[in-house]
């Protein structure tokens, strides 16, 4: 859609980031299946209490995104301070959105076990280029896009940006790829570029390179580049051969293909918050569907790690079909959207001159107070034990 202008994509990117969270939230865990037996085809916000039942710590604020999105603040809110990703400005916007301290994790809201050990490593201290986990999850890519929003064509920037955010959370090759990945097809579809095959070749053309970057600079403290390098564009390349395949062949063979390159535990669905198996699936959707909501309301559906995988695609199809295509209930229904399109004014002229930026702790604290009453107007329950987060590794 070259017609679009620059602004119209990245606030789509932006919102549709927030909005692809807002809408997975509620299902992440759930299978096909069971999204189908409690809601037939979820096609706007719900908050989880008809599926999650016994679970009330699994309920959520219809509308209202999770850590995805808040991190993802986080990044606007220092790239337009700083210019760039500070660490350790990063690093205490993390900490401060951990208080108050009451359920440990504050006012974040669904973090996993990785995420969580970040936080212990900064509170006591550790630098954040060594406080990155060894794991390949999927946290990194599920918050990258900002940085290509905020430095558009300069690519080295963009680099630096990407892996200081990325670095401080994941270690494993894979994951510093998969965030990599989403910020060059980012910037390739706020440009303008099509959305067609072509985009496949390009975006692994462009981690392959970023590869050979990662091991020169950052050598000391990632891993698994020996087992794992190149994984992130093999998987995306792959996907050029199933685009015509019916669905459910192509949704095996992503599986299929995301197996190949070290999943623990082996994946069995699409959505697995693992980056080779995510990624490839988000840009496929994003191929073989023809709208922003189409392309949203197919990956969803699919269960898993629903919420980060409508983030990552929400941020491809609201950069490539801008603000203008997104259905209006689910801009009207998605809780904080003027803080977040105001963050994405901001990235687009580097600046936050002109506009009311609201302050990211004092919102997202009150979101979640607010959050908190909403549940407890549905049930009476001790969060001992079960507070915002799931057990999900991200």
């Amino acid at each position: 859609m070259p017609d679009l202008s620059r602004i119209d994509r990245v606030r789509g990117c932006l919102l549709g980031l927030a909005i692809g969270d807002a809408l997975g939230a509620p299902l992440e865990g759930l299978t096909t299946q069971q999204i189908k037996t409690h809601y037939g085809r979820v096609k706007n916000y719900v908050d989880g209490v008809q599926a999650w039942k016994r679970k009330p710590f699994r309920w959520r604020l219809r509308g209202l995104y999770s850590d995805d999105t808040q991190q993802a603040q986080a990044l606007c809110d220092v790239l337009i301070d700083h210019r760039r990703i500070e660490q350790q400005k990063l690093a205490e916007l993390y900490l401060a959105l951990a208080t108050p301290k009451g359920s440990f994790v504050g006012a974040h809201r669904g973090i996993g076990r990785t995420f969580r050990q970040v936080l212990i490593d900064l509170e006591h201290g550790v630098p954040p280029r060594l406080s990155g986990q060894k794991t390949a999850g999927i946290g990194a890519a599920m918050r990258i896009a900002p940085v290509p929003l905020y430095f558009d064509d300069d690519r080295d920037a963009m680099f630096e940006s990407a892996m200081a955010a990325s670095i401080m959370t994941h270690r494993d090759v894979r994951s510093l790829s998969g965030a990599l990945l989403v910020a060059h097809a980012v910037r390739r579809l706020v440009a303008g570029e099509p959305r067609d095959p072509s985009l496949l070749l390009w975006v692994a053309a462009d981690v392959a390179r970023d590869e050979e970057r990662i091991a020169a600079e950052y050598g000391d403290v990632m891993i698994s580049y020996d087992r794992h390098a190149r994984a992130l564009p093999r998987a995306i390349a792959h996907v050029e051969s199933i685009l015509d395949l019916p669905r459910e062949r192509a949704f095996s063979a992503l599986v299929e293909e995301a197996n190949r390159h070290g999943a623990q535990p082996a994946c069995e669905r699409p959505t697995m918050g693992f980056p080779p198996a995510c990624i490839p699936t988000c840009l496929y959707l994003l191929l073989t569907t023809d709208s922003f909501e189409e392309a949203l309301t197919e990956v969803i559906n699919l269960g898993g790690d629903t919420d980060t995988a409508g983030a990552i695609l929400g941020a491809l199809a609201g950069a490539n079909y801008g603000i203008g295509q997104i259905p209006r209930r689910w801009l009207d229904g998605l809780q904080n959207r003027a803080g977040i399109d105001a963050r994405a004014r901001a990235l687009a002229q580097r600046s936050a001159r002109g506009l009311d930026i609201p302050d990211l702790i004092a919102t997202e604290q009150e979101l979640t107070r607010k959050e908190e009453a909403y549940l407890e107007q549905h049930a009476t329950f001790s969060r001992k034990g079960g507070d915002r987060g799931a057990n999900q590794v991200i």
